[in-house]
């Protein structure tokens, strides 16, 4: 009996395989549908990442996880420090009320926050209802702050009723002893704005703000708020590139000896820009000299570049031959912006930083989009070497290191003379500061500030070719 059942249970292990290899072969589409997005994301490194040495096996890698995830899993781990990205393509962005807050739990109450209000996009429905840098949201639609009302914050979607606060000094019904024992903290200044849904698209140009101060001696220096290294739009390539050449021919109409050079919020954007910028600030006895060098993998050689101080693209605007450049930054301040100042510290008589320590990235990324599937990744494709063909520097250290949450009593609209940055900078101008005897401490809220939040969303900047 044993003996006449060993054929056939060889049988049926074989019948077994036989099927198990056969549904390979005919599920294979289905498979290849499952497994498309993360084959084109694998080619596309193999070909054009910087560092694809360091990839996986192909052989070793899971195409049936999300891209994100999977892109994660094939980057170098050592060197790629979060610069390479995926992201899905959207037709209409998300709607946003075009606000960024920080959130401060409250002095009074450790379950409820308040939010410091620290950005506002112009024209977004948060501008329309009167919003203010450095004031505070205390309320929501009549509710305190929490975890579980915080999120309403960001939708959108709908209108909501906010109660405003100030950061000021409090005085209590029994006033104290001694004048050191003030009470600083967020108190309500008005109730009921309304601040109405999104509706449109909120659209933030890189020239946030520009203006011209006049110093205590009479000297006019320029202020510039650029927020991102974007050439234009769609319909109009060159728009905010012709928008910053006209603003270096007004500072020169108006005869600035000193630029402010505000990058606290520029992450980065069009090499390109960054170029243009560069050699409206670098003296000029550099123009038309080597800038930056950008060097890609062994497969794309043909693809390196001399990054010029370009005399052209000057254009309509000026360069200023400035002797002296302060440059606000913070720890956010990443790629193109750092560019810019490495390229030209060593060039400009007196570069000065003020803020916090930029992020460092000393790579350029490039846009690779796959309409089929709605995706976009955005590999780091080149490193940047600076004009004496050495790696650029990292993360550029400011002069004198400040934060701008150190004193919420000037955390102010930027371009205000008194908002703590910018009013640094002023002092440093005039030579106030440092000062020469050491100030008391600035007063502090008793709340934390939990988390920065940042709608990403409610800026659209479209960069073509290498972003940085």
């Amino acid at each position: 009996m044993r003996l006449t059942k060993i054929p056939l249970i060889g049988l049926l292990v074989l019948t077994f395989c036989g099927s198990f290899y056969s549904c390979g072969v005919d599920r294979w589409e289905e498979y290849s549908s499952e497994t498309a997005l993360d084959s084109w994301i694998d080619s596309i490194m193999r070909q054009n990442y910087l560092w694809y040495e360091e990839m996986p096996s192909y052989s070793k890698l899971n195409l049936f996880i999300p891209p994100k995830e999977f892109l994660s899993k094939v980057i170098s781990s050592s060197k790629d420090k979060g610069y390479s990205f995926a992201d899905s393509l959207c037709d209409v962005p998300l709607p946003s009320y075009g606000f960024d807050y920080a959130l401060v739990r409250s002095a009074d109450n450790d379950t409820v926050y308040n939010a410091l209000i620290t950005y506002i996009v112009p024209d977004s429905p948060a501008d329309k209802a009167g919003l203010k840098r450095g004031e505070w949201i205390m309320k929501v639609n009549n509710r305190l702050i929490s975890n579980k009302y915080e999120k309403e914050l960001l939708q959108g979607t709908s209108s909501l009723t906010l109660a405003i606060g100030t950061y000021q000094e409090f005085k209590p019904e029994v006033p104290p002893t001694k004048e050191d024992q003030k009470t600083y903290k967020v108190v309500l200044d008005r109730e009921g704005v309304v601040m109405k849904e999104a509706n449109n698209t909120v659209e933030d140009k890189p020239i946030h703000q520009q203006n011209v101060l006049t110093l205590s001696n009479g000297t006019k220096v320029g202020y510039l708020m650029y927020n991102s290294f974007t050439a234009g739009t769609a319909t109009n390539p060159e728009g905010y590139n012709n928008e910053l050449r006209q603003t270096f021919r007004s500072f020169e109409q108006q005869a600035v000896k000193g630029l402010i050079l505000d990058l606290r919020y520029n992450k980065g954007g069009s090499i390109a820009c960054a170029q243009l910028l560069a050699t409206l600030l670098v003296p000029k006895s550099y123009l038309n000299t080597p800038m930056a060098y950008l060097k890609y993998n062994n497969k794309n050689e043909e693809k390196n570049q001399t990054v010029m101080f370009d005399e052209k693209l000057i254009g309509d605007g000026v360069n200023l031959n400035l002797g002296t450049i302060l440059v606000i930054t913070s720890n956010t301040t990443a790629g193109a912006p750092e560019m810019v100042m490495h390229c030209i510290n060593e060039k400009t008589p007196q570069l000065i930083a003020i803020g916090g320590n930029t992020k460092g990235q000393n790579v350029a990324t490039q846009q690779f989009t796959n309409p089929l599937y709605r995706w976009s990744i955005n590999p780091v494709v080149c490193a940047i070497y600076n004009s004496k063909e050495e790696t650029q520097k990292g993360a550029f250290e400011p002069t004198y290191p400040l934060s701008e949450t150190s004193d919420y009593l000037r955390y102010k609209p930027f371009g205000d003379p008194e908002e703590i940055l910018l009013n640094t900078a002023i002092g440093v101008l005039e030579g106030t500061y440092p000062p020469k005897t050491p100030k008391a401490a600035a007063p502090q809220p008793k709340g934390e500030i939990i988390k920065e939040v940042r709608c990403s969303t409610s800026r659209r900047y479209s960069t073509a070719g290498l972003r940085f």
